[in-house]
């Protein structure tokens, strides 16, 4: 185990840390790489050529690069490597934040290597670069808590030191707007390689003083650390660092008005940006031309890119479907035309003609201003749209992709929201003991608000570790209070299901109802907490019941009970008991379906102006 640690040690630093050397020469034979993978039946060789693959392409061909890391996450996995597995979650991790600009998936795979590195006990000196990956993630998305406390965790203050390669430190201080923090630790990052020969010194370390001196609007400062990174990032084949500069060199222009300079480099991270992968850089290029060709007057142009900055926002924040092409006509075409015809039939009365034809043209001018106005509004709403069916399809991903299968359960769930973004939210958390942790949760309203609620719980419950309900809400109570969402709060209750017993626990949540088929009797549980987020030190209540052959366990959101009809009557908390309590001799997924027959019938034809979820648990 020592030897692999020391091999995967080494492995990582080269792969994360000595940049420059590892990507001199891009020329490498991948056919070559690839035979060697193909001719060896070892699994350790075959993740060390992957990593070598993967690694040369992670500063410059993100898409690539991920390709041949998620092969040595397969690999892993089948092998049963989990510290080759840690590696390519860093890895994978690190491309998606740094070089493709895909934040949410980079924290995927980073919380992925950290819950690995939990499991399996990792020591400090591994566990830093999951931290390391956390900080920068958490930093892009803008959550500053949790930014600074993974990197304290990557690098504590009780032994700070800048690493001879170690750039995150400053990076995440400058993402996270803390200016003079991000120069003083760049500084000392600077001041380590320029002691160095020219071609020794690192390029990305120019680029992030230009960023810091950018953010201070020490423009002149700014554009020379940029330009001093540009000829080092070509010696090394750090091209994923020559778009980074070239990208704030197009920002720091527009900032001072230097329209053809921003042009210029905009475009020049356009045109590298068909070989080379630094996506969050073309974004910004796309966004700085379309408003230097709009000073410019230069519609077409401007437009294009508007066109070109849209298309790249949905490919990033909205990859789960095929994005739908957009209709940029500009219904100008004729213009020219018509004025020709309009020339030609009128020979005699002159002055008329001329008179008739400025009244047309600027009726063609304004009627075209008219169309721009349009098309620039359809563009904002189909951004709205696309940014909706986003957060969508991200709420739909915090949900289970599959139930859990326990021999002695049966087990249905149902969710239906009531917006295209729901605040519901249930899930499940079997545990290594064969014990089950069920979960139903209800945030404050709906829409993309209630939608960031759901995603911080889902990562908060797994980040907690198991103990009992009541404790796992009063730690996630502690959490999302210290995250601050302002006035959104979370309802939420946990069932920790053993072989025999139930332990329940709720946090302002409707009733947990329990089916016992002995008795033939329905038992509510309205021990209710306040929401979460609310007070910092609430306590929750735990209670204990058995849970015997045939009974029957329903957790759900206010959504169903207060269902209204057409003149307002709630659908009430009664007449759900008495339906279940009829309705427990059914299988689990029965017991919903007459559940939802009710309620739909209730409504007649309106839609639930609440989001609707139901968990039942049948012990078989």
């Amino acid at each position: 185990m020592k030897k692999y640690l020391f091999v995967f040690c080494f492995l990582l630093l080269a792969i994360t840390c000595v940049k420059a050397q590892y990507y001199s020469d891009l020329n490498f034979s991948l056919k070559d790489s690839l035979k060697l993978v193909a001719s060896t039946s070892s699994s350790l060789k075959k993740i060390d050529i992957l990593f070598n693959i993967g690694g040369r392409y992670m500063w410059s061909q993100g898409d690539t690069a991920i390709k041949y890391y998620s092969l040595v996450e397969k690999i892993a996995v089948d092998s049963k490597d989990n510290l080759s597995l840690f590696w390519a979650y860093n890895s994978i991790s690190q491309t998606y934040s740094q070089t493709i600009g895909n934040y949410p998936l980079g924290l995927h795979f980073a919380v992925e290597a950290l819950k690995l590195g939990n499991k399996n006990k990792f020591v400090d000196s591994l566990m830093r670069y999951a931290y390391f990956d956390l900080a920068l993630c958490y930093s892009y998305l803008k959550n500053k808590e949790l930014g600074l406390k993974y990197l304290i965790l990557s690098n504590p203050f009780s032994r700070r030191y800048i690493p001879l390669f170690d750039f995150t430190m400053p990076k995440v201080y400058y993402i996270l707007e803390m200016y003079d923090t991000a120069y003083y630790y760049n500084t000392q990052v600077l001041d380590y390689y320029n002691k160095k020969v020219y071609e020794k010194r690192w390029s990305g370390a120019y680029v992030v003083q230009g960023d810091i001196y950018r953010a201070q609007k020490k423009y002149d400062s700014a554009i020379i650390n940029y330009k001093l990174s540009i000829p080092l990032s070509f010696i090394s084949s750090l091209y994923k660092d020559y778009l980074e500069a070239s990208s704030g060199l197009t920002s720091t222009y527009a900032a001072l008005h230097q329209v053809d300079s921003a042009i210029h480099y905009g475009r020049q991270v356009v045109i590298y940006s068909e070989k080379f992968t630094f996506t969050e850089g073309l974004l910004n290029a796309y966004k700085v031309l379309y408003q230097m060709y709009k000073v410019k007057n230069m519609q077409d142009s401007a437009f294009k890119y508007l066109e070109k900055s849209q298309q790249l926002s949905e490919q990033l924040y909205n990859s789960s479907k095929t994005n739908e092409a957009q209709n940029l006509a500009l219904g100008e075409m004729t213009k020219a035309n018509e004025l020709s015809e309009q020339k030609a039939t009128q020979q005699k009365e002159l002055i008329l003609t001329i008179a008739l034809l400025l009244i047309f043209g600027i009726g063609i001018y304004f009627n075209g201003k008219r169309i721009q106005k349009n098309r620039i509004k359809k563009i904002e709403d189909d951004r709205k749209n696309n940014e909706l069916s986003a957060a969508r399809d991200l709420q739909q991903s915090m949900l289970p992709k599959e139930l859990p299968q326990r021999s002695d359960l049966d087990i249905a769930t149902f969710i239906r929201s009531s917006t295209e973004v729901g605040g519901d939210y249930y899930d499940f958390f079997p545990q290594t003991d064969g014990s089950l942790f069920s979960v139903c949760g209800d945030a404050t309203g709906h829409g993309v608000a209630s939608g960031m609620m759901v995603s911080v719980t889902k990562a908060g419950l797994n980040g907690i570790n198991p103990v009992k309900p009541h404790k796992i809400l009063q730690r996630l109570n502690g959490v999302i209070k210290r995250i601050d969402l302002g006035i959104l709060r979370m309802s939420l209750n946990i069932v920790e299901i053993t072989q025999d017993e139930l332990f329940l626990s709720s946090a302002a949540m409707p009733p947990i109802y329990l089916y016992k088929a002995a008795t033939k009797e329905v038992e509510e549980f309205m021990n209710n907490g306040l929401p979460l987020g609310g007070l910092k030190d609430e306590n929750f209540v735990l209670e204990n019941r058995k849970f015997d052959y045939g009974d029957v366990l329903v957790q759900l959101s206010d959504g169903l009970p207060e269902a209204p009809n057409l003149v307002g009557e709630m659908y009430d908390y009664d007449r759900l008991r008495n339906l279940i309590q009829s309705s427990c001799h059914l299988s689990a997924q029965e017991i919903i379906d007459v559940l939802i027959k009710s309620v739909d019938e209730w409504m007649q034809g309106n839609r639930n102006p609440d989001d609707i979820t139901i968990v039942v648990i049948k012990k078989q």
